[in-house]
């Protein structure tokens, strides 16, 4: 009796210092969690704001009393109030934990706790792939490396349960141990995993896959694209995507046509094979532009433009692996993982 009495006092103490800090989130704030306490430290700068409508806080993790292994930080993120997508982001990434496999998984972020609807606690990396610029090193080529295992790991994992990843980008692949030669890389922000086949229009504009510029949802072959996407365009930033793209109308024919002139063997179709005004004119945009614009008749295809950058052998024949415009031809993860391809990649930077 007097244990339950004192357990909802308890309970109902936390709830209350919760609701009071989540108030303001300031620096110093303490907010009561499920496993342990968190510090509020400071708010930290989103560079890249395209998907993300969330605020981050960097906390250190408080333990309590009989606290086995608590980490020393954590990520505090949590949705604005009144913003309706972010709490709906939010959300679904606390149920992409729950799906078998994703909580144990080391390819994926840890979720330390769901502090309420709008709020989770989740894992500390130091850095992103973002914030981190490629070098032709040793260095770089480890890290690539390792991004890719832990990515194509995580689209293994989601596409067992039939759900995809719709954000791969630089900024969503943490980092941790990059001066110490003992790299850590893990995916981040799942806020947009849906079920395979379900999403439209999915997927950051320079990891869009060829088939989702023309109208399929995202799928399992989606995923593997985006991930080397995200490799490429770190190691050559612009040569996807909307980057130099003159007028916003045109986004996405401009991203079509930049992956006509790198896969020249992508069956860009014409207007009267596609459905929809919309993207009718987008693919008769992208086939004019791919033809007659004077800086895409430069773009050599992707052998040869990969040439413009130092970079291994082995990574150039990875991605170009990866990199199948159609997706019925596409490998799958578990198959990238295991190809002599990856395997010569592995080699390069373990010897």
């Amino acid at each position: 009796m007097y244990f339950n009495i004192r357990s909802r006092i308890s309970h109902a103490t936390r709830s209350l210092q919760r609701a009071r800090a989540m108030s303001s989130l300031a620096a110093g704030s303490l907010l009561p969690g499920s496993r342990w306490d968190y510090r509020i430290v400071e708010t930290l700068t989103v560079r890249d704001a395209t998907t993300h409508a969330s605020t981050i806080f960097k906390a250190s993790v408080i333990p309590r009393e009989n606290t086995i292994n608590a980490p020393q930080w954590a990520i505090i993120k949590t949705a604005s109030h009144g913003d309706a997508t972010a709490t709906e982001n939010l959300n679904r990434e606390a149920q992409s934990y729950l799906l078998p496999g994703v909580a144990s998984a080391t390819c994926f972020r840890q979720l330390y706790d769901v502090v309420d609807k709008d709020t989770l606690a989740l894992e500390w990396l130091d850095t992103t792939l973002q914030e981190n610029q490629y070098q032709p090193d040793t260095r770089s080529y480890v890290l690539i490396k390792a991004v890719l295992e832990a990515a194509l790991r995580s689209c293994v994992i989601l596409g067992d349960q039939k759900y995809v990843n719709t954000d791969y980008k630089p900024a969503n692949i943490l980092l941790s141990g990059i001066e110490t030669g003992n790299i850590t890389a893990k995916v981040g922000d799942l806020g947009l995993v849906f079920p395979a086949g379900h999403r439209v229009k999915a997927q950051p504009y320079a990891m869009r896959a060829p088939e989702v510029f023309l109208g399929q949802a995202c799928a399992e072959p989606s995923q593997v694209w985006a991930v080397a996407a995200t490799v490429l365009c770190w190691v050559m930033p612009g040569v996807l995507g909307v980057h130099d793209c003159p007028h916003f109308l045109i986004n996405e024919a401009w991203c079509m046509a930049k992956i006509k002139r790198l896969f020249p063997d992508w069956n860009l179709p014409s207007p009267e094979e596609v459905d929809g005004l919309v993207l009718q004119g987008a693919v008769q945009t992208a086939r004019r532009i791919s033809e007659e614009e004077p800086e895409f008749q430069a773009t050599p295809p992707f052998e040869e433009e990969t040439q413009k950058v130092e970079m291994p052998q082995q990574l150039r024949e990875l991605l170009r692996l990866m990199l199948v415009p159609d997706p019925s031809r596409r490998p799958s993860a578990s198959s990238v993982l295991a190809s002599s391809e990856f395997q010569a990649l592995d080699k390069l930077v373990t010897v």
